[in-house]
Protein backbone atom coordinates (compact mmCIF):
# COMPACT_ATOMS: atom_id res chain seq x y z
CA UNK A 1 0.00 0.00 0.00
CA UNK A 2 1.03 3.51 0.31
CA UNK A 3 3.68 2.51 3.21
CA UNK A 4 5.08 0.99 0.71
CA UNK A 5 4.68 1.54 -2.59
CA UNK A 6 7.55 2.15 -5.25
CA UNK A 7 7.36 5.43 -7.38
CA UNK A 8 5.60 5.37 -10.82
CA UNK A 9 7.99 7.52 -11.94
CA UNK A 10 11.63 8.75 -10.42
CA UNK A 11 11.29 10.77 -7.62
CA UNK A 12 13.32 14.18 -8.03
CA UNK A 13 16.25 13.44 -5.11
CA UNK A 14 15.76 16.89 -4.18
CA UNK A 15 11.47 15.71 -2.93
CA UNK A 16 12.99 12.36 -0.86
CA UNK A 17 14.37 15.08 1.88
CA UNK A 18 13.22 18.14 0.48
CA UNK A 19 10.67 20.75 2.01
CA UNK A 20 7.65 23.23 0.45
CA UNK A 21 6.89 25.77 2.33
CA UNK A 22 2.61 26.78 2.13
CA UNK A 23 1.56 29.42 2.68
CA UNK A 24 -0.79 31.42 0.12
CA UNK A 25 -1.40 35.12 -0.19
CA UNK A 26 -3.76 37.05 1.39
CA UNK A 27 -2.53 37.13 5.11
CA UNK A 28 -4.16 39.52 7.30
CA UNK A 29 -1.54 41.60 9.70
CA UNK A 30 -2.10 39.35 12.34
CA UNK A 31 1.36 37.40 13.85
CA UNK A 32 1.89 34.37 11.58
CA UNK A 33 2.62 30.85 13.19
CA UNK A 34 4.79 28.95 11.64
CA UNK A 35 3.75 24.83 11.29
CA UNK A 36 5.98 21.54 10.12
CA UNK A 37 4.35 19.46 8.93
CA UNK A 38 5.83 15.70 8.44
CA UNK A 39 3.77 13.47 5.39
CA UNK A 40 3.97 9.79 6.23
CA UNK A 41 6.10 8.68 2.64
CA UNK A 42 9.63 9.90 1.45
CA UNK A 43 7.74 11.67 -1.32
CA UNK A 44 4.73 13.73 -2.32
CA UNK A 45 1.48 12.34 -3.64
CA UNK A 46 -2.06 12.67 -4.25
CA UNK A 47 -3.03 12.03 -0.38
CA UNK A 48 -1.20 15.49 0.38
CA UNK A 49 -4.04 17.34 -2.11
CA UNK A 50 -5.86 18.86 0.86
CA UNK A 51 -2.85 20.64 1.90
CA UNK A 52 -1.95 21.51 -1.44
CA UNK A 53 -5.20 23.44 -1.73
CA UNK A 54 -5.11 24.99 1.24
CA UNK A 55 -1.97 26.78 0.69
CA UNK A 56 -3.59 27.59 -3.40
CA UNK A 57 -7.03 28.98 -1.98
CA UNK A 58 -5.49 30.59 1.06
CA UNK A 59 -7.17 28.86 3.79
CA UNK A 60 -3.56 28.45 5.78
CA UNK A 61 -2.86 32.09 5.34
CA UNK A 62 -6.60 32.96 6.35
CA UNK A 63 -6.03 30.87 9.70
CA UNK A 64 -2.72 33.32 9.94
CA UNK A 65 -0.23 29.82 9.39
CA UNK A 66 2.68 29.23 6.95
CA UNK A 67 2.77 25.39 6.97
CA UNK A 68 6.02 23.82 5.65
CA UNK A 69 6.21 20.23 3.89
CA UNK A 70 8.80 17.73 5.17
CA UNK A 71 9.59 14.46 4.03
CA UNK A 72 10.61 11.57 6.03
CA UNK A 73 13.62 9.45 4.68
CA UNK A 74 11.40 6.56 5.35
CA UNK A 75 8.22 5.52 6.20
CA UNK A 76 9.04 4.41 10.06
CA UNK A 77 10.48 7.86 10.56
CA UNK A 78 7.53 10.42 10.91
CA UNK A 79 6.54 9.11 14.61
CA UNK A 80 10.36 10.21 15.37
CA UNK A 81 10.06 13.35 13.88
CA UNK A 82 6.85 14.31 15.66
CA UNK A 83 8.46 12.97 19.19
CA UNK A 84 11.88 14.84 18.96
CA UNK A 85 9.90 18.32 17.74
CA UNK A 86 11.44 18.04 14.17
CA UNK A 87 7.68 18.14 13.21
CA UNK A 88 4.88 19.35 14.47
CA UNK A 89 1.79 18.00 12.55
CA UNK A 90 1.74 14.95 11.20
CA UNK A 91 0.06 11.96 8.89
CA UNK A 92 0.22 8.28 10.16
CA UNK A 93 -1.76 5.23 9.99
CA UNK A 94 -3.96 4.52 11.98
CA UNK A 95 -2.40 0.77 12.93
CA UNK A 96 1.29 2.65 13.35
CA UNK A 97 -0.44 4.99 15.19
CA UNK A 98 -1.95 2.40 17.86
CA UNK A 99 1.49 0.34 17.92
CA UNK A 100 3.07 3.55 18.79
CA UNK A 101 1.33 4.22 21.54
CA UNK A 102 2.11 0.83 23.01
CA UNK A 103 5.50 1.57 22.86
CA UNK A 104 5.45 4.87 24.90
CA UNK A 105 4.94 7.19 22.26
CA UNK A 106 3.70 10.56 22.75
CA UNK A 107 1.49 10.99 19.40
CA UNK A 108 -2.27 11.61 19.41
CA UNK A 109 -4.61 11.54 16.71
CA UNK A 110 -6.63 14.62 16.71
CA UNK A 111 -8.51 13.92 13.24
CA UNK A 112 -9.16 11.10 11.07
CA UNK A 113 -7.54 11.57 7.28
CA UNK A 114 -9.97 8.97 5.57
CA UNK A 115 -12.37 7.55 7.78
CA UNK A 116 -13.26 3.72 5.72
CA UNK A 117 -11.26 1.14 5.36
CA UNK A 118 -10.63 1.06 0.85
CA UNK A 119 -7.78 -2.38 2.10
CA UNK A 120 -8.45 -5.24 0.13
CA UNK A 121 -7.32 -8.26 -2.39
CA UNK A 122 -6.63 -7.80 -5.85
CA UNK A 123 -6.15 -10.13 -9.35
CA UNK A 124 -5.58 -10.13 -12.74
CA UNK A 125 -8.74 -9.65 -14.46
CA UNK A 126 -11.01 -12.57 -15.26
CA UNK A 127 -9.67 -13.86 -11.68
CA UNK A 128 -12.81 -14.54 -9.90
CA UNK A 129 -12.33 -13.10 -6.21
CA UNK A 130 -15.48 -13.46 -4.28
CA UNK A 131 -16.07 -12.83 -0.30
CA UNK A 132 -18.46 -16.26 -1.09
CA UNK A 133 -15.64 -19.05 -2.60
CA UNK A 134 -12.43 -17.01 -0.92
CA UNK A 135 -11.49 -20.36 0.77
CA UNK A 136 -11.28 -21.73 -3.10
CA UNK A 137 -10.12 -18.68 -4.37
CA UNK A 138 -7.17 -18.44 -1.98
CA UNK A 139 -6.11 -22.15 -0.72
CA UNK A 140 -2.61 -22.73 -1.99
CA UNK A 141 -1.99 -19.50 -3.79
CA UNK A 142 0.84 -16.86 -3.23
CA UNK A 143 0.07 -13.15 -1.92
CA UNK A 144 2.13 -10.37 -2.22
CA UNK A 145 2.12 -8.12 0.97
CA UNK A 146 4.82 -5.13 1.26
CA UNK A 147 5.16 -6.15 4.98
CA UNK A 148 3.41 -3.04 6.73
CA UNK A 149 1.56 -2.99 9.91
CA UNK A 150 -1.78 -2.36 8.05
CA UNK A 151 -1.97 -5.59 5.68
CA UNK A 152 -0.35 -7.53 8.36
CA UNK A 153 -3.33 -6.67 10.66
CA UNK A 154 -6.02 -7.03 8.02
CA UNK A 155 -4.87 -10.35 6.17
CA UNK A 156 -5.88 -12.22 9.12
CA UNK A 157 -9.15 -11.14 9.29
CA UNK A 158 -9.51 -12.38 5.03
CA UNK A 159 -7.85 -15.86 6.12
CA UNK A 160 -10.13 -16.11 8.85
CA UNK A 161 -12.98 -15.60 6.91
CA UNK A 162 -11.97 -17.93 4.35
CA UNK A 163 -11.64 -20.54 6.87
CA UNK A 164 -7.86 -20.77 6.20
CA UNK A 165 -4.11 -20.35 8.46
CA UNK A 166 -1.32 -18.75 6.84
CA UNK A 167 -0.15 -21.83 6.12
CA UNK A 168 -2.55 -22.79 3.83
CA UNK A 169 -1.32 -19.31 1.90
CA UNK A 170 2.01 -18.34 0.51
CA UNK A 171 2.22 -14.63 1.60
CA UNK A 172 5.05 -13.31 -0.58
CA UNK A 173 6.63 -10.16 1.54
CA UNK A 174 8.57 -7.92 -0.30
CA UNK A 175 9.01 -3.92 1.73
CA UNK A 176 10.81 -2.65 -1.21
CA UNK A 177 8.69 -4.08 -4.00
CA UNK A 178 5.72 -3.35 -6.33
CA UNK A 179 2.48 -5.59 -6.03
CA UNK A 180 1.67 -4.46 -9.51
CA UNK A 181 5.14 -5.64 -11.07
CA UNK A 182 4.69 -8.93 -8.95
CA UNK A 183 1.16 -9.27 -10.20
CA UNK A 184 1.68 -8.78 -13.79
CA UNK A 185 4.82 -11.06 -13.68
CA UNK A 186 2.96 -13.76 -12.15
CA UNK A 187 5.25 -13.44 -9.52
CA UNK A 188 2.25 -13.94 -7.19
CA UNK A 189 -1.65 -14.41 -7.41
CA UNK A 190 -3.14 -11.58 -5.61
CA UNK A 191 -2.15 -8.23 -4.74
CA UNK A 192 -3.07 -6.55 -1.39
CA UNK A 193 -3.44 -2.54 -1.58
CA UNK A 194 -5.93 0.27 -0.76
CA UNK A 195 -8.20 0.98 -4.01
CA UNK A 196 -7.09 4.48 -3.96
CA UNK A 197 -3.26 3.43 -5.00
CA UNK A 198 -4.23 -0.41 -6.96
CA UNK A 199 -6.37 1.19 -9.53
CA UNK A 200 -4.75 3.99 -10.85
CA UNK A 201 -1.77 1.67 -10.44
CA UNK A 202 -3.39 -0.54 -12.93
CA UNK A 203 -4.96 2.02 -15.38
CA UNK A 204 -1.56 3.36 -16.03
CA UNK A 205 0.17 -0.13 -16.58
CA UNK A 206 -1.53 -0.17 -20.25
CA UNK A 207 -2.81 -3.37 -19.47
CA UNK A 208 -6.41 -4.01 -20.79
CA UNK A 209 -9.37 -5.27 -18.68
CA UNK A 210 -10.43 -4.56 -15.07
CA UNK A 211 -8.43 -6.12 -11.90
CA UNK A 212 -10.64 -8.18 -9.95
CA UNK A 213 -10.89 -6.51 -5.98
CA UNK A 214 -12.51 -7.36 -3.24
CA UNK A 215 -12.43 -5.29 -0.33
CA UNK A 216 -11.41 -6.55 3.09
CA UNK A 217 -14.52 -5.02 4.75
CA UNK A 218 -16.44 -7.48 2.97
CA UNK A 219 -14.49 -10.74 4.26
CA UNK A 220 -14.52 -9.66 7.98
CA UNK A 221 -11.75 -6.65 8.56
CA UNK A 222 -13.15 -4.26 10.44
CA UNK A 223 -14.09 -0.79 8.55
CA UNK A 224 -11.82 1.74 10.44
CA UNK A 225 -9.64 4.82 9.20
CA UNK A 226 -6.18 4.06 7.76
CA UNK A 227 -5.13 7.68 8.01
CA UNK A 228 -4.56 10.34 10.74
CA UNK A 229 -3.90 13.34 11.49
CA UNK A 230 -1.21 13.32 14.60
CA UNK A 231 0.66 15.47 16.73
CA UNK A 232 2.34 14.80 20.49
CA UNK A 233 0.42 15.42 23.50
CA UNK A 234 3.20 17.96 24.50
CA UNK A 235 2.48 19.92 21.40
CA UNK A 236 -1.17 19.87 21.75
CA UNK A 237 -1.24 21.07 25.16
CA UNK A 238 1.30 24.26 24.41
CA UNK A 239 -0.31 24.83 20.80
CA UNK A 240 -3.64 23.90 20.62
CA UNK A 241 -5.30 26.98 19.24
CA UNK A 242 -2.20 26.23 16.14
CA UNK A 243 -3.94 22.89 16.23
CA UNK A 244 -6.98 23.98 15.82
CA UNK A 245 -6.39 26.17 13.19
CA UNK A 246 -4.49 23.46 11.00
CA UNK A 247 -7.55 21.54 11.38
CA UNK A 248 -9.93 24.13 10.41
CA UNK A 249 -8.09 24.99 7.34
CA UNK A 250 -7.48 21.80 5.97
CA UNK A 251 -10.86 20.62 6.71
CA UNK A 252 -12.38 23.61 4.72
CA UNK A 253 -9.46 22.44 1.92
CA UNK A 254 -10.74 18.97 1.93
CA UNK A 255 -14.40 20.28 1.57
CA UNK A 256 -13.18 22.14 -1.80
CA UNK A 257 -11.27 19.30 -3.36
CA UNK A 258 -13.83 16.76 -2.76
CA UNK A 259 -16.58 18.95 -4.38
CA UNK A 260 -13.40 19.89 -6.94
CA UNK A 261 -11.27 16.54 -7.07
CA UNK A 262 -9.94 17.39 -11.10
CA UNK A 263 -9.17 20.66 -10.46
CA UNK A 264 -7.27 20.02 -6.84
CA UNK A 265 -5.46 17.29 -8.07
CA UNK A 266 -4.24 19.48 -10.93
CA UNK A 267 -2.89 22.20 -7.97
CA UNK A 268 -1.18 18.78 -6.50
CA UNK A 269 0.58 18.67 -10.40
CA UNK A 270 1.32 22.00 -10.05
CA UNK A 271 3.00 22.11 -6.91
CA UNK A 272 5.10 19.07 -7.50
CA UNK A 273 5.61 18.60 -11.33
CA UNK A 274 8.41 16.31 -10.32
CA UNK A 275 6.49 13.73 -8.17
CA UNK A 276 7.09 10.90 -10.60
CA UNK A 277 3.43 10.43 -11.20
CA UNK A 278 1.54 11.25 -14.09
CA UNK A 279 -1.89 13.71 -14.23
CA UNK A 280 -4.17 10.97 -15.01
CA UNK A 281 -3.20 8.89 -12.03
CA UNK A 282 -3.37 11.79 -9.31
CA UNK A 283 -6.62 12.49 -11.12
CA UNK A 284 -7.86 8.97 -10.69
CA UNK A 285 -6.37 8.56 -7.24
CA UNK A 286 -7.38 11.58 -5.54
CA UNK A 287 -11.38 10.83 -7.01
CA UNK A 288 -10.95 7.34 -5.49
CA UNK A 289 -9.90 9.04 -2.05
CA UNK A 290 -12.72 11.37 -2.03
CA UNK A 291 -15.92 8.50 -0.77
CA UNK A 292 -13.24 7.31 2.02
CA UNK A 293 -13.32 10.66 3.48
CA UNK A 294 -16.26 11.15 5.18
CA UNK A 295 -18.34 8.93 7.65
CA UNK A 296 -21.92 7.68 7.08
CA UNK A 297 -23.12 10.96 8.69
CA UNK A 298 -21.20 12.66 5.68
CA UNK A 299 -18.47 14.10 8.45
CA UNK A 300 -15.21 14.49 8.09
CA UNK A 301 -12.73 14.24 10.46
CA UNK A 302 -14.91 12.76 13.81
CA UNK A 303 -13.35 10.11 15.17
CA UNK A 304 -14.91 7.60 17.78
CA UNK A 305 -13.95 5.35 20.22
CA UNK A 306 -14.82 2.28 18.56
CA UNK A 307 -12.74 2.82 15.36
CA UNK A 308 -9.62 2.72 17.70
CA UNK A 309 -10.76 -0.09 19.98
CA UNK A 310 -11.62 -2.11 16.86
CA UNK A 311 -8.35 -1.90 15.78
CA UNK A 312 -6.10 -2.29 18.79
CA UNK A 313 -8.12 -5.25 19.35
CA UNK A 314 -7.04 -6.35 15.91
CA UNK A 315 -3.55 -5.83 16.43
CA UNK A 316 -3.49 -7.57 20.48
CA UNK A 317 -5.20 -10.34 18.49
CA UNK A 318 -2.02 -10.90 15.87
CA UNK A 319 0.27 -9.89 18.89
CA UNK A 320 1.75 -6.58 17.20
CA UNK A 321 0.41 -5.16 20.86
CA UNK A 322 0.14 -6.51 24.04
CA UNK A 323 -2.27 -4.33 25.01
CA UNK A 324 -5.45 -2.38 23.86
CA UNK A 325 -5.49 0.81 25.90
CA UNK A 326 -8.17 3.49 26.63
CA UNK A 327 -9.75 4.97 23.46
CA UNK A 328 -8.54 8.35 24.92
CA UNK A 329 -4.84 7.29 24.62
CA UNK A 330 -5.35 7.29 21.33
CA UNK A 331 -7.03 10.36 20.45
CA UNK A 332 -9.17 13.44 20.85
CA UNK A 333 -11.52 15.58 19.22
CA UNK A 334 -10.89 18.57 21.27
CA UNK A 335 -9.09 20.71 18.26
CA UNK A 336 -11.45 19.81 15.48
CA UNK A 337 -13.25 22.80 13.84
Amino acid sequence: MKLSRVRVGAVAGSLILGTLALSGGGASAKAITQVTFAYDFPGPDFELVPLVVAQHRGYFARAGLHVKIVFPPNTSTTTQMLSVGTADIGMLTTSDMVIAVGAGAPVLSVANYSMHNNWGLFALPGTSLSASTLKSTLKGKRIFSYGDTWTESMLPFILRYAGLTTSQVKIVTDPTGYDLTFLLSHRVDFSTNTNNYELPGWAGSGKSGHLSELLGTKAGAPDVPIWTYAVTRAYANAHGATVKAFLSAVKKATVWAAANPAAAAGEFDMTYPKSGYSDAYNKLGWSLTVPILTNSSGQYFTQTSAQWTSLARALKGIKLITKVAAPSTYYTNKYQP
